[in-house]
């Protein structure tokens, strides 16, 4: 087998665990929160006020392209690539990979919340070198599927940093419920890093008693959460779009 056929092998089967390989950086993260506890930058709001705003930077890029998606793509497949449809405007004018752009952007965020400083720009490493060969075999797959319209696009349009400057616009219109039925779930599973990041930083600090009211609203609330829009997606029509 090829040099180039093994790391499209690796990229794929990096692309079918996407979802569950990041928890194993998070679980490395926890235990060096344990021997490496930064109280002075837990109780820094300006490391809060960072990390939940590249965590929802994060989202909204992710909103943004699936908003506006052609159908059968930008999707949470996980056993192999599906793309009927080549997006190549709005967000995906400026950037060809705003998905994974959002994934590394929510994960930095969390990263930052950790409050170990040096831990922002291993992870950064780390998570672009993961996402990196992703994309290598997303991109062979786009390739033979839609050859040179693909190419075309893939060599004016940046891999992960965005040209705002090459925006074109996407005239099909924001469907919101599209993005509740595809992103709540990303949604609820930084709600809970969240809720385990500030439970463990308050393990660490001896608070779990004082905040302890806190803590329970926010467990009930990304129960109800995540739950409820899961009953709404499998149950209901509500999401369904005309």
């Amino acid at each position: 087998m090829s040099e180039q056929n093994q790391l499209e092998k690796l990229g794929n089967q990096f692309f079918k665990y996407r979802g569950q390989i990041p928890v194993l950086f998070f679980l490395v993260a926890f235990g060096l929160m344990h021997y490496f506890p930064m109280r002075e930058n837990w109780l820094n709001s300006c490391y809060t006020i960072v990390a939940i705003g590249l965590v929802v930077l994060g989202h909204l890029i992710r909103a943004l392209a699936v908003g506006k998606r052609a159908a059968h793509t930008s999707g949470r497949n996980r056993d192999e690539q599906v793309a009927e449809a080549l997006n190549s405007t709005g967000i995906y004018s400026m950037v060809r990979h705003p998905l994974y752009l959002g994934n590394i952007t929510t994960y930095i965020g969390w990263a930052v919340f950790t409050g170990i400083d040096w831990l922002v720009p291993v992870f950064l490493i780390l998570f672009v070198a993961y996402y990196r060969l992703i994309i290598y075999a997303e991109e062979q797959f786009l390739t033979r599927k839609f050859g040179q319209d693909y190419l075309d696009w893939r060599k004016q349009t940046p891999l992960l940093l965005p040209a705002i400057w090459k925006y074109k616009a996407n005239n099909q219109p924001f469907s919101i419920k599209v993005v509740l039925e595809n992103e709540y779930s990303g949604w609820a599973a930084s709600m809970t890093t969240a809720f385990v990041l500030v439970l463990f930083q308050n393990y660490v600090m001896g608070t779990l008693q004082t905040n302890q009211n806190n803590l329970m609203a926010m467990a009930a609330f990304i129960v109800v959460f995540g739950f409820g829009m899961r009953y709404l997606k499998k149950k209901t029509r509500v999401f369904k779009v005309d």
